[in-house]
């Protein structure tokens, strides 16, 4: 399905970027947000406070991080919890893995509170709110054109990891505040969509594969004739 283009482009002045809509701008990701990279590690101490981590799992496999997540309950010092505490609209992303593709997965802070803090091998990255909107960064980061940035500023053999100063100088396209909003509300509904069709496929290939199974099982025990079919 074709969908309609912006009326007039301009250079963006980046090669593997392109044309961008007239009235974008191109920035480095540092001037839009603030980030931190985590060592809040997952051990307990008993002169720390008691808290919620959200951790590299909870990051990698979950779109949106809430509280009622199963997340690590462990413990921080206050600083800690000052300093790593999670937001509505922080973006995590993962630091550090053992394939480069993995590196910058991001996850949206949709729902908070007070003990809910960013876990060690991510970083966390909060919006200026005047600049740019958490969901739209969130989408920004899940897409393969922003996310080879990080992929290829990761360094490391066998492991690799994400150093802080290649958050900050990340290039990203930057429309106006309304079209950020506009965008990841289209994004929202649609990517919706698409997972809703997902899971009934998937559905329909568990019901298909146990139509095969209980098949197979009929036949060779004698349940069915299929003399004549053959």
């Amino acid at each position: 399905m074709s969908r309609k283009q912006y009326p007039k482009y301009k250079p963006s002045g980046v090669p593997w970027l392109g044309e961008v809509p007239e009235g974008w701008e191109v920035k480095r990701l540092k001037t839009s947000v603030n980030y931190w990279v985590s060592n809040v590690d997952k051990v307990p101490s008993e002169d720390e406070q008691p808290i919620l981590l959200s951790n590299y799992t909870d990051v990698y496999y979950n779109d949106f991080i809430t509280p009622d997540l199963s997340l690590m309950e462990t413990t921080a010092t206050s600083e800690e919890i000052k300093k790593f505490h999670l937001e509505v609209d922080d973006v995590l992303i993962t630091k550090d893995s053992e394939s480069w593709e993995d590196i910058a997965v991001p996850s949206l802070v949709v729902k908070t509170e007070p003990k809910l803090l960013c876990g060690y091998h991510l970083a966390m990255i909060r919006p200026q709110s005047n600049k740019i909107a958490g969901k739209f960064l969130f989408r920004q980061l899940q897409s393969r054109a922003i996310n080879h940035q990080f992929q290829i500023a990761s360094t490391g053999v066998t492991r690799y990891g994400l150093p802080k100063s290649a958050i900050g100088d990340a290039i990203i396209p930057l429309p106006p505040l309304p079209e950020q909003q506009a965008i990841a509300v289209f994004l929202d509904r649609e990517t919706g969509r698409i997972d809703a069709l997902i899971e009934k496929k998937k559905r329909l290939i568990a019901l298909l594969k146990e139509k095969r199974s209980a098949l197979i099982s009929s036949a060779v025990t004698g349940k069915i004739d299929v003399r004549e079919e053959v």
